[in-house]
């Protein structure tokens, strides 16, 4: 049997031929695709027809970079994003463990706290976090997921004290020159304490991760990304897609530091899907936060002498990395926020580059780079590596950067324009869970560039809607090397598409935000449908 789409608009994202005005699908592949008349007169009495009823069909939406399992494990997580003030966070902590009905001794974690909203404008310490309790352990995580804060009963479960010394690329925070920890932490100091606070039980996780797959569905995603899977989260993923329980599919990037032999040890996962999962490459952070002021700069953030974030990794450590992955064929993702470790970034890539007949860089990817500035953004030009911009940071935190790096900086994050006149390929991302997958909001960000306080944010890199979209079909088909599987409506491409209740071509600007995921659709069967919208 054969679907038939019809009645509706179609946005191919084919700029050679736009729009269409009916689709038939036979098994999971599209096999025609334009006017109506064409199209339709090829239905039989056994095919199936589906009235788009003057909604807006597009490609399924791609997810260029997220954290895949971090968002499933974050809906057991307290959102304290609605918080104001640190009397706030106590209550609301509070309410979420009764609510949950946790032991005496149970981990209670909150999430999405930021202390550049809260009036106090800093970050809560150990006994603020002791007022919720003080026989739970407890450990906030910072909206940037780049830091966080425990109570005195988390840090002495894992026996962090005095004498617990800063670590490369990440720090404590302390009470006083004692070095008392005051319960804050970042970077890699933070990374390296949640890894190991207990995971949830793998059956919770499982079942959270059908809620999560329904969550993106939600936002028209057909293809989501986990951004840093080591050996552990690898073997979940094999049991969820030998076990057939992903419907979306989720391309994940080993932890190159952990999981180096991937391909070798993985071969079925090795670049390929297999029940819906892939191994895409690696992944590396190469600095932090800029809301955080752990972004890693070349000139100090506003207000400080010298201070400019710092790097993760030496040159030579960096160098090392990029080198195995090119040996390896391996596409490398590298978090970069700052204009420092962009250039980092870009530099290494360009000398191993130098001493290589071959000068293929296997679409390596540079995540955020949200103050990467226009020359890096020509070099990167030049040896074909890709910016991923979270580009939805010019609404939830344009005014912090503007603090954080005054007005010149602040206001060219994120410069996609740039990435345009360049002729670069470029994708958004919501980083999930630091924000939901919502890509028409993200759409609205790069068109639009205004700040929560209606505040412009670079009006010089505000896009078209066409080349917005094209940040999360074309090309993010194009950074997974599936450009010949998804991105448009084409025959032989894989029949993944999402339904909006308006054409984002069409409305308002101001709008696009508001636009509503009526259905997703993945290899033709329908992944989520919203409850007011019925089609037979």
């Amino acid at each position: 049997m054969r679907t038939f789409y019809c009645n509706g608009t179609i946005i191919t994202m084919n700029e050679a031929n736009l729009y269409a005005e009916a689709v038939c699908v036979e098994d999971g592949r599209i096999t025609a695709v334009g006017p109506e008349d064409d199209v339709m007169k090829l239905r039989t009495d056994e095919d199936q027809v589906i009235d788009l009823k003057e909604r807006t069909m597009l490609p399924g939406f791609l997810d260029a970079h997220s954290h895949f399992v971090a968002a499933a494990n974050a809906m057991t997580q307290c959102d304290l994003s609605s918080c104001s003030n640190f009397a706030e966070i106590v209550a609301v902590m509070k309410m979420f463990a009764q609510k949950r009905k946790l032991p005496k001794d149970a981990w209670i974690m909150g999430c999405n706290y930021d202390q550049n909203f809260l009036e106090e404008k800093q970050h809560p310490n150990r006994y603020v976090l002791d007022e919720i309790s003080d026989t739970n352990p407890i450990l906030l995580i910072h909206a940037s997921s780049h830091m966080g804060v425990a109570n005195s009963k988390g840090l002495e479960l894992l026996n962090i004290d005095e004498h617990t010394k800063d670590c490369p690329g990440g720090k404590y925070g302390r009470l006083d020159s004692g070095g008392i920890p005051n319960g804050y932490m970042e970077e890699k100091a933070f990374l390296s304490f949640q890894e190991k606070v207990p995971m949830t039980s793998m059956e919770e996780l499982i079942s959270l991760m059908q809620e999560a797959q329904d969550m993106y569905a939600s936002y028209g995603v057909t293809t989501v990304q986990d951004g840093m899977v080591g050996k552990p989260l690898f073997q979940l993923f094999k049991h969820l897609a030998e076990n057939g329980l992903l419907k979306l599919d989720v391309v994940g990037y080993a932890d190159i530091m952990t999981a180096p032999d991937f391909k070798e040890e993985e071969p079925a996962y090795a670049n390929q899907y297999s029940g819906h999962f892939k191994l895409g490459g690696y992944k590396i952070f190469l600095d932090g936060s800029p809301q955080g002021r752990t972004a890693w700069m070349t000139s100090p953030y506003e207000g400080e002498k010298d201070y400019c974030g710092y790097p993760i990794h030496t040159d030579q450590e960096l160098r090392c990395y990029i080198e195995l992955a090119l040996d390896k064929k391996q596409q490398l993702l590298a978090h970069c926020n700052g204009d420092a470790a962009a250039e980092q970034y870009i530099a290494q890539f360009e000398g191993a580059l130098s001493e290589r007949k071959e000068k293929d860089l296997y679409r390596a990817v540079m995540i955020h780079a949200q103050l990467v500035r226009k020359d890096q953004l020509q070099r990167m030009a030049d040896i074909g590596m890709i910016p991923s911009f979270f580009v939805a940071h010019t609404y939830f935190w344009g005014d912090i950067h503007i603090q954080n790096f005054g007005e010149e900086r602040g206001s060219q994050i994120s410069p996609v324009k740039s990435a345009i006149d360049y002729g670069m390929k470029y994708t958004f991302h919501q980083d999930t869970p630091v924000l939901a997958p919502d890509m028409m909001r993200t759409v609205w960000s790069a068109v639009n560039r205004v700040s929560r306080t209606g505040r412009s944010i670079g009006e010089n890199q505000r896009v078209s809607v066409l080349d917005a979209l094209k940040a999360i079909t074309v090309y993010g088909a194009y950074q997974y090397f599936e450009e010949e599987e998804k991105g448009t409506i084409e025959c032989k491409k894989r029949a993944d598409f999402v339904i909006l209740d308006r054409n984002p071509l069409k409305v308002s600007k101001e709008e696009l935000a508001d636009i509503k995921v009526v259905m997703t659709i993945k290899d033709n069967e329908v992944i989520y449908r919203r409850k007011e919208a019925v089609y037979e």
